[in-house]
Order: C-alpha cells, then structure tokens, then sequence
C-alpha cells in the first residue's frame, strides 16, 4: 500500500524540481540582464561625467586664457603696440565657442574638442609673444644701459671741455717787470735800488697775453705782494680779499684794464709801502677770475 502511494508521488516531485530549476534559470537570466543594465546606465553616466568635466576644464581653461590675452594686450598698450590681427581672430573665436558651450547651443564633445585645439593654438601664440616681449624688455634694458654709459660719457666730455675752455681761457701775463725806486736827495729823480730800507715804492708792469678763447672785456686784475716773513700788504684802503681755488685770499691792490683778445701791454702801477720794507725776498703774484697769472720775486738787501 505504501509503496503505491510512493509511486505516486514521484511525478509530482518531478513536477517540482523541474519548476523550480526554471525559477533559478529564469532569475539567472534576469539577474545577468539586469546587471548588464546596470553596467551600461554606469557606463554611460561616468561618460556624461568625463564630459561635464571636460567642458568645465575646457571654460575654465579658456578663461584663464582670455584674461591671459588681455594682460598682453595691456602690457603692449603701454609699449604703444597692439595685438596682432592673428591673435584678435583667435581670442575671438574662442570667446564665440565659449559663449555657445555656456549658452548649452552647442556642447557636443566635437565642439569642446574643437575648443581645446583652439586654446592650444592661442596659448602657443601667447607664449610666442611673451618670449618676444621678454626679448624686447632685455634688449630695451640694454639699449637703456647703453643710453645711460653714453651719457655719462657726454657729461664726462662735456665737463672735460669745460675744464679745458676753462684753462685754456685763462689769461698769462708776460714781460712782468718789478722796479723797487726811491727819489734823489738833490733833484728828486726816481732811481732804481735793492736796500730795502731806501725803497719807497713798487713800479709793476706786465702784459696779457693774446687768447682768443677768453672772453672779452673789463677785466679786474689782483697784485698781491708778499714780504719776507709771509705776510701780505694791505693796501691804503684795508684788508681786501679775492677768491681764489675756491677760498678766500688777500691781495694788495687791484687794477681794472679792457682786454680784446690780442697782447696788451697793461699800465705800470705804483705801489707806496707806509713803513720801511725789511731785507729779504718779496713775492709779486697776479691774479684774474680766480687763477694767477703770474709771479716774480725780489730779493732787496
């Protein structure tokens, strides 16, 4: 009896285990669609993904360029150049791509593509440039050297003229003669004499010299006569001084005379010690516009 009931059982748990192995294959086959699915929705949102990020990396990559393209701009500006028509075609076919990716008018890979080349041509031209101007800025650094040596050199010449139509303006004085003369006793005649304590006065004569460099005109000479222990003689009116090698100096008397370029013979001058002159050597110098134009020295006994 049990063993009829079994046999007829066994169809039925066939029956079973033939529905359940097509369950498992049918959700088999489900699962691996689905991941499939799965794999092509990731796929496809990580390609979204990259091409969002290109299209920001691109903008932002243009807008960095453009401002880029306007400090150069600037930069030339200041140097009274401008841009070349090359570089303003670019520039502005970039801003157009970029104003049409940001407007979504077009943002097609080809597009953001088309818009990286197109920054890499620009940046490359922008980096020509740069180097040029580098160039320039060196080149003006320079030349601005080379501007600055020769002006110095110019000033350097310019004050050597100076000093040399200095010098070689100064006025010589020639033939300067010294007389020490006292009077006869009996007719009263001047004579020349060397005792020192017989000299009553100094008869000065001189000549200027022909220059043609010197300015012409009034001309205010200095004597200046020293005596034997150094010491200057003042003449009637006080101390007097002049300036001389940029400090001041004392002289004895002055004469004012006119000289016109050619040798003049200057008139004698007398000058009258107020005391009786001691025995040793006298200098007699000759200043003009602060140089000495010559000296003698007279050794009375």
């Amino acid at each position: 009896m049990q063993n009829r009931e079994e046999k007829n059982n066994k169809p039925l748990l066939y029956t079973l285990i033939a529905i359940l192995l097509l369950i498992v294959v049918v959700m088999f086959f489900m699962l691996r669609n689905t991941k499939g699915e799965l794999s092509t929705t990731v796929a496809a949102k990580t390609e979204v993904e990259n091409k969002l990020k290109g299209k920001e990396e691109a903008l932002t990559q243009a807008n960095l360029l453009i401002e880029q393209y306007h400090r150069d701009s600037v930069a030339l500006a200041g140097q009274n150049k401008s841009m070349s028509q090359d570089l303003i075609r670019r520039k502005q076919e970039i801003a157009k791509l970029v104003a049409e990716i940001k407007s979504n008018k077009a943002s097609s890979q080809s597009t953001i593509s088309d818009l990286n080349n197109k920054l890499t041509e620009l940046n490359a031209k922008l980096v020509e440039l740069e180097l040029k101007n580098q160039e320039l800025t060196r080149e003006n650094s320079t030349l601005k050297s080379n501007n600055s040596e020769l002006n110095k050199e110019v000033q350097t010449l310019s004050t050597e003229k100076s000093k040399l139509k200095s010098l070689a303006s100064r006025l010589q004085a020639s033939a300067l003669k010294v007389e020490t003369l006292k009077k006869k006793w009996l007719s009263g005649k001047e004579t020349g004499t060397l005792r020192a304590k017989d000299v009553e006065a100094f008869r000065i004569s001189f000549n200027i010299t022909e220059n043609n460099v010197a300015d012409a005109g009034q001309k205010t000479i200095y004597v200046k006569i020293t005596g034997p222990e150094g010491t200057t003689y003042i003449g009637p009116a006080g101390e007097s001084t002049f300036d001389f090698e940029g400090k001041s100096s004392k002289y004895t008397y002055k004469v004012i005379t006119t000289f016109e370029n050619e040798t003049k013979a200057v008139e004698p001058s007398i000058w009258k010690p107020n005391n009786s002159l001691k025995t040793g050597k006298y200098t007699i110098e000759i200043y003009s516009e602060g140089y000495k134009m010559g000296s003698s020295v007279l050794d009375l006994k």
